[in-house]
């Protein structure tokens, strides 16, 4: 099981190719948060990782709020999918530790004996 969100559509803003390097820049550093604030590892490092991402992100600081201006994005559009990758990133945590039913068995001799009839 892979403990990284794979993102895909709401991420393509910030994936869109800027010619201006500190642009890119802020970009990874937005992306990375979402990453790091999405963690499911029980890793004491991830964990504290973790939660420094959600504070920053969740807390709409006015550093927070200054990365996403410079680099062409809505704060609010990054609290939004941060929530939303983690919902899905539980759900698939939830989906793993779930354990699969086991098919359910049959007696062959009884099974023969009512197609018979």
């Amino acid at each position: 099981m892979y403990n990284v969100m794979k993102f895909q559509a709401p991420f393509e803003r910030l994936k869109e190719y800027s010619p201006l390097p500190e642009i890119i820049l802020y970009k990874a550093i937005i992306t990375q948060a979402i990453i790091d604030a999405t963690n499911i590892s029980e890793d004491p490092r991830a964990k504290t990782i973790e939660q420094d991402a959600k504070k920053w992100i969740f807390s709409n600081s006015d550093y927070f709020q200054k990365i996403c201006y410079i680099a062409g994005i809505e704060p609010s559009f990054v609290i939004k999918i941060t929530k939303e990758a983690i919902k899905l990133n539980h759900k698939k945590l939830e989906f793993y530790k779930t354990p699969l039913k086991r098919p359910a068995t049959y007696n062959k001799d009884k099974l023969i004996n009512k197609v018979a009839v």
